[in-house]
């Protein structure tokens, strides 16, 4: 009977004398020793970026740039042309979305076209000019719909003759591709268009002298029978004049950034940096009405209306070039003429450093 005994009583034995010596095998185990894990394959160990920038630069985000005098665009993430402008240089303008870029196209700039960013190799003709006439300038209107240019003629093609010579300010409806000329200057005198108000059907402009600087601001009514030109103080560069939506801003002599409208010059503030130190660069925030200014080693947002200046980072390198994004959330220092570019949070004054490669960015873009 005992040979015979059911199977179940020998596996309940076994499960016991197995139980047993597991646990005479854990309490061999030395005090504080562990018990051997196994061990999986390492991955290679990688650098965790920088928590500072980590968040600072964005992929949808990106750049007009110019290498050498080939204009593409760019992520801010990466170097490297997600697209492709066909000019010499840059002469146009990034719409308020950062979406749409409008420019004069080829060697001759006779031709404006528009793309949007995200689909660059897209691109609308808008209007073309005339053998002896040549694109100078672009800008939107406040609204979106339509552009603000300037056209110089050098004359009688072959002749020599300077009859013809002229610089104009026309406007263009983007809908329509409909263009027509609301004032022209036939002294010498050349039209920087700056901003074009629709609410007030309103266009301005820089006239500017030989030496770069702007002469007197020219608001001309969408009619062209509305003209007024009130003249500019000497020390006022047009390549520090920027509008944003109906009001515009410029740098006086390195020290005071001077703020007025589309429609009144005259009816101006002025914003002062400390005295000694010195503005590079004043942009406008997007839908903020605050100004970001580089001055001395810092960036500082200033209120448009005059107000405390906010000072967002310190020890930043000599600026040479400044571009705001479009959301109005980082501002980007170029330093070394491209060499090197770095990225400030203007929220938290969290900094990460732009790929670069040399180039010059000279407006900002979404890819949203």
């Amino acid at each position: 009977m005992r040979r015979n005994a059911p199977p179940w009583f020998f596996w309940l034995g076994v499960l016991a004398l197995s139980g047993l010596l597991a646990t005479l095998a854990v309490g061999s185990v030395v005090p504080g020793e562990q018990l051997p894990i196994p061990s999986l394959p390492r991955a290679r160990p990688t650098t965790a970026p920088a928590p500072a920038g980590s968040t600072v630069l964005s992929d949808a985000r990106g750049f007009v740039a110019i290498t050498g005098s080939t204009p593409t665009l760019r992520r801010e993430t990466a170097v490297g042309a997600a697209g492709a402008l066909h000019s010499r240089g840059f002469v146009g303008a990034v719409s308020a979305t950062g979406r749409r870029v409008a420019y004069w196209v080829g060697d001759d700039a006779r031709d404006l076209r528009v793309l949007d960013v995200a689909a660059p190799e897209e691109e609308t003709p808008l209007t073309s000019l005339l053998e002896t006439e040549r694109g100078t300038g672009a800008a939107w209107s406040s609204d979106r719909t339509g552009l603000l240019v300037s056209v110089e003629s050098s004359g009688r093609p072959g002749t020599g003759d300077s009859v013809g010579i002229f610089s104009a300010l026309r406007i263009l409806d983007a809908a329509t591709r409909v263009i027509h000329e609301v004032s022209r200057l036939n002294d010498g005198g050349r039209f920087v268009p700056v901003g074009w108000d629709r609410d007030s059907h309103l266009a301005g402009a820089c006239i500017v002298s030989a030496d770069g600087s702007a002469a007197a601001w020219a608001v001309v009514g969408e009619d062209a029978i509305l003209s007024a030109r009130v003249p500019i103080e000497p020390g006022l560069p047009v390549a520090t004049v920027r509008a944003s939506g109906s009001a515009v801003l410029g740098v006086v002599n390195g020290a005071v950034v001077r703020v007025w409208s589309i429609a009144s010059y005259s009816d101006h503030r002025e914003l002062g940096a400390d005295p000694g130190e010195r503005i590079a660069f004043a942009r406008w925030r997007p839908g903020a009405g605050e100004v970001v200014v580089s001055v001395a080693d810092r960036l500082e947002v200033w209120p448009a209306a005059g107000g405390a200046h906010r000072v967002v980072a310190r020890g930043l390198p000599a600026a040479t070039g400044l571009v705001v994004a479009v959301d109005g959330q980082i501002a980007v220092l170029s330093t070394d003429s491209g060499g090197s570019a770095v990225a400030v949070d203007l929220a938290g004054g969290r900094t990460a450093a732009v790929p670069m490669a040399g180039e010059q960015l000279v407006a900002a873009v979404s890819f949203r």
